[in-house]
């Protein structure tokens, strides 16, 4: 498996790209709006683009979803409470995209916006029962979790929001084995987390232990 992570400090945003050598498929996760970057990475590894995934809606960039599916084809993923005015195919929990020796396994993760998922990635050459990362968008980040009151204009409140990331967390990620790496959508700097740390990489074991917004029930700061 190919694993890549795309960081543009501008935006504090890092996206990903996840490649099957034997297929030469890959998938992009969360991509920028300039896309020329992943294709050209692709070229090089020999891969195609088949599968675009956004984890939720981005208020803060651009997404280049769209410019991948026109330029090579890719279908879109979104959430299975994602409304959109493009064709996409919805992932609810445990919905499975597989190929070659990659599975990723959607998770809904609703809290920093109500279509939010993450995505487990499982390297097949080396468990096909543990994963080897999971990506977790805008609602677990290295040292925070994400905030649940930007979508207000949209009728959401935030105490309603923070109830379902307290649930994301504690029911879909957390569980998670310590030995999973953890890559968010965003790093410090970024106004969708509140304390993020600047690191861009981590394990569940270390979230758990470490980041107060994710920690255990009876110790998480959105009970606050």
């Amino acid at each position: 498996m190919i694993s890549k992570q795309f960081y543009l400090p501008c935006l504090a945003h890092a996206s990903y790209l996840i490649g099957d050598e034997q297929t030469g498929t890959a998938a992009v996760v969360d991509p920028q709006r300039d896309v020329d970057r992943y294709l050209l990475f692709a070229a090089e590894h020999k891969l195609q683009i088949k599968h675009v995934f956004l984890t939720h809606f981005h208020a803060d960039f651009v997404a280049g979803h769209l410019e991948l599916r026109d330029r090579v084809g890719a279908t879109i993923y979104l959430g299975a409470k994602a409304q959109a005015e493009y064709r996409f195919t919805p992932l609810g929990d445990g919905s499975v995209v597989e190929f070659g020796r990659v599975r990723l396994k959607a998770l809904e993760t609703p809290g920093h916006t109500p279509e939010s998922i993450s995505i487990v990635v499982f390297d097949l050459d080396r468990s096909e029962t543990e994963p080897h990362a999971v990506l977790t968008g805008d609602t677990l980040f290295i040292g925070d979790v994400g905030r649940p009151d930007l979508r207000a204009a949209l009728g959401w409140s935030a105490a309603d929001l923070g109830a379902l990331l307290f649930d994301s967390l504690q029911s879909k990620l957390l569980p998670l084995p310590d030995s999973s790496l953890v890559y968010p959508a965003h790093g410090a700097g970024s106004l969708c987390g509140r304390a993020i740390s600047k690191e861009t990489v981590s394990t569940m074991g270390e979230q758990r232990r470490l980041n107060c917004g994710a920690a255990p029930v009876g110790q998480s700061s959105l009970e606050a």
